[in-house]
């Protein structure tokens, strides 16, 4: 693509006598009207990609009538999310996950989010983290067991992305809510997927009417938000009655504001944040790295070595955790790969400069994990599959903010601890006792929604690990 207004400077006054020069992002030419439109649909993490490799770290494409302005520099990113957070807040573009998850933590702003970040995290340091090691191992032994009943000593078909979402599902309703949502999870995850499609939709597309506007479209995502409600409401109005505050929905409804508690349209809120987040993200890395273990065989068999070594044939401890340093980094170079969240998109409140290109004020600017995960500037073979990536040697070599899998700054995740622990833990312990391979023939195809699904699920064969593997790594 030819590029036009590359770097047309604009002066800009800024301390008194001195003239500051500030250039423009680099605009890339699109269709008429549309702009760049239908290329970010058809392909929305390989269109950041390509735009960072082919224009630079400032780059800017029109959405039909929306400047939109992407930035590529550890530096820039490190500026937006760290240094100057407080002047750039969620963009106009979150208003569709607002419509499913209200005003909870990731969309949330200002006061409010700072009030409710401070309750919840007293859930999420280390010491809570490893009281859930056990809830989310005999979680993980259920999910194997019932495997095997139902394989009955054959190999099982089964999609693996569905099984993910199922048991993060249940242990997120045991640990964080105090509750067995294991007979609700087929159909929560249903309507979880309506309405995160719709609230991708809803923005996405110019031509969207609004949710009340009576569609068969609207009707879906309305006939899913009553089921997701209703699971909530059940959960607050149980909590409300039963009381109790040893996790972090209890805490939620015993938390006070200048003597008064939480309505329940705010509990509501935090709830299904912390449900969606909590199983969605970790579902949907396990997914791939179950994928990419099949597509690289002597890597799988590394996890099983060392998962077999460490844990034995007893349980995890948290002690085990820590020295499951090999499943760790299989993990992150998943996640490296395949960024539950492929996009991080900022309003600027004020007019600011990044790498002396100009900000204008309430511009949108976009920093994209994928296209920042998989550039050659600071990967080796970014294609690849190569966990020793991050190994603590050549994780020193790297800036500190060209790998953001759970964001950056204040705003970052304050589920990563507990993401990671749980995904480690449950790809050690199935990894101990089988092998996922790829169903031949099944198209392995991201879906960059709200978070970076597979499409069509990860269809696998589950086998039980060979007997000799077994010996061996004992």
């Amino acid at each position: 693509m030819r590029v036009f207004s590359c770097f047309a400077p604009c002066a800009r006054r800024g301390t008194p006598g001195r003239e500051v020069l500030r250039m423009e992002f680099v605009r890339v030419p699109g269709r008429p009207l549309v702009g760049h439109l239908f290329d970010a649909w058809e392909d929305g993490p390989r269109f950041m990609l390509r735009g960072l490799l082919e224009h630079g770290d400032h780059v800017c494409f029109r959405f039909a009538h929306y400047d939109y302005r992407l930035i590529g520099d550890p530096e820039d990113v490190r500026h937006v999310l760290v240094r100057h957070h407080e002047n750039y807040v969620k963009s106009r573009n979150y208003a569709g996950l607002r419509l499913t998850l209200g005003e909870g933590l990731v969309t949330s702003e200002g006061a409010h989010w700072k009030r409710q970040r401070k309750l919840a995290q007293p859930v999420f340091t280390p010491r809570r983290l490893t009281g859930f090691v056990d809830t989310m191992a005999a979680c993980t032994d259920a999910l194997l067991e019932d495997w095997e009943r139902r394989g009955r000593g054959a190999p099982l078909a089964l999609d693996v992305h569905r099984e993910m979402m199922r048991l993060t599902f249940r242990i997120v309703g045991l640990t964080l809510m105090g509750v067995d949502l294991e007979g609700e999870a087929q159909t929560f995850a249903g309507a979880l997927e309506e309405a995160l499609h719709f609230a991708n939709d809803y923005v996405e597309n110019p031509l969207s009417l609004p949710p009340w506007v009576p569609t068969a479209r609207n009707r879906r995502f309305r006939a899913a938000m009553a089921t997701l409600d209703g699971t909530v409401g059940r959960l607050v109005r149980a909590r409300r009655e039963e009381g109790g505050e040893e996790d972090l929905l209890g805490m939620l409804v015993a938390a006070t504001d200048g003597g008064e508690r939480m309505t329940d349209a705010q509990l509501r809120d935090e709830v299904l944040t912390m449900v969606v987040a909590g199983h969605e993200t970790t579902a949907n890395a396990l997914s791939w790295t179950w994928a990419l273990l099949s597509q690289h065989p002597a890597v799988a068999r590394r996890v099983e070595a060392e998962a077999r070594s460490v844990l034995g044939d007893g349980p995890p401890t948290a002690a085990d955790l820590d020295r499951l340093e090999y499943t760790e980094r299989v993990i992150r170079e998943a996640l490296r790969l395949h960024p539950p969240v492929w996009i991080i998109e900022r309003d600027a409140l004020a007019e600011d400069s990044l790498g002396g290109y100009r900000v204008p004020a309430g511009a949108t600017v976009a920093i994209s994990p994928y296209a920042l995960h998989r550039h050659p500037r600071w990967w080796a073979n970014p294609e690849g599959f190569d966990p020793d990536r991050f190994l603590p040697e050549r994780v020193a070599e790297r800036p500190r903010y060209v790998y953001l899998p759970f964001g950056a700054g204040p705003r970052v995740c304050i589920g990563a601890g507990f993401a990671l622990m749980e995904a480690k833990l449950i790809l050690a312990m199935i990894a101990r006792r089988h092998r996922l391979e790829l169903e031949p023939g099944h198209p392995l195809e991201a879906d960059p929604g709200i978070t970076l699904r597979p499409r069509h699920g990860v269809r696998v064969r589950v086998r039980p690990a060979p007997p000799a593997t077994r010996d061996a790594a004992a």
